[in-house]
Parts: structure tokens; C-alpha cells; sequence
């Protein structure tokens, strides 16, 4: 078998550079970063999230947090944008706004501390606040792949429960 060497590196290399030429983003030249084309093997996601306040009454206990609601979308790699940033934000707010000033609850126990009930089929658990928020979510983000809920670290500890598309 003959040895092709230096040779047969050099023609790999070229054949190489001639296809990832062809492949090139336009911004190449401008940024001098060429990107290959296509990212079949990448996944692009954008994330946002917002702050608000409610209360859940769980095991009995009605108490507030202030909470961190974050939701992830995903999409073609090759997309000038996903989604764009400001509507996501904006439709995490409108899914948590009907429970602000209110305290989630499975049984009515009448208003507590200013916050009145909203009665839910189920006991409002971290979990089952998960569920709900990727419910509301799912029909205005088809790239959702993920909801958390972060209870803030106003004491000494921090919960967050992910619910994720796998």
C-alpha cells in the first residue's frame, strides 16, 4: 500500500475547507467566526423568568413565598429567534397573575391576612403548582421543554421544582 503523507493531508484539508466554505455564515467576514452549517446536532433554547408573589395552603398551613416561575423554549438552531424575550416574560406574568393576592388552596377556609382563596381540585404542592403552570403555558409555547418554580431563599434554604419534557 502506498504512503501518501503530507500529500493526502493536504488534499483532506482543502476538500475540508472547501466544504466549510461553502457552509459559511455571511457574518464570517464581518466577525471573523466562520460557522458550519447546519447545527442538526445543536439545540438552541432561550429562558426568562419573572417574580411574583402568592400563598398555598399545604398540610394545612397557609403561608406566602415570594416565588421565581422560569420557563424554557426551545427551537431550530438555524432561527434568527425562538421566541421573542419580552412575550415570553409577558406570558409567564399573565399565567401567574390571576393567583396574585390569593392563596392557593384544595378548601375554602375564608380570606387569611388579606389574601383570599382560590380553590384548586387538588392540594396546591410545589408539584402540582408545576403541573398548572405548564398547562397554562403549553398552548402559547409549542418549544416548551421546561417549567420551574423557585420558592425565594427568604430563610435558610432554597426549593425548586423543574418540570421537564424528556
Amino acid at each position: 500500500m502506498p504512503r501518501l503523507g503530507y500529500w493526502s493531508n493536504l488534499v483532506r484539508v482543502h476538500h475540508a475547507t472547501e466544504r466549510d466554505d461553502a457552509h459559511m455564515n455571511s457574518d464570517a467576514s464581518r466577525t471573523g467566526i466562520a460557522i458550519n452549517r447546519p447545527h442538526a446536532h445543536l439545540q438552541m433554547i432561550i429562558s426568562a423568568s419573572v417574580q411574583a408573589r402568592w400563598g398555598h395552603r399545604v398540610d394545612g398551613l397557609i403561608h406566602t413565598h415570594a416565588w421565581t416561575v422560569s420557563a424554557v423554549v426551545e427551537g431550530d438552531p438555524e432561527a434568527d429567534k425562538i421566541h421573542p424575550a419580552d412575550e415570553l416574560e409577558a406570558t409567564l406574568t399573565a399565567t401567574v397573575e390571576p393567583w396574585r393576592g390569593h392563596y392557593l388552596t384544595h378548601e375554602d377556609v375564608g380570606e387569611w391576612k388579606g389574601y383570599q382563596p382560590l380553590v384548586w381540585d387538588r392540594e396546591p404542592t410545589v408539584e402540582e403548582i408545576a403541573r398548572r403552570l405548564w398547562d397554562g403555558l403549553i398552548s402559547s409555547l409549542p418549544g416548551l421543554v421546561e417549567v420551574a418554580l423557585e420558592e425565594a431563599a427568604e430563610f435558610d434554604r432554597r426549593r425548586v421544582v423543574t418540570l421537564r419534557r424528556h
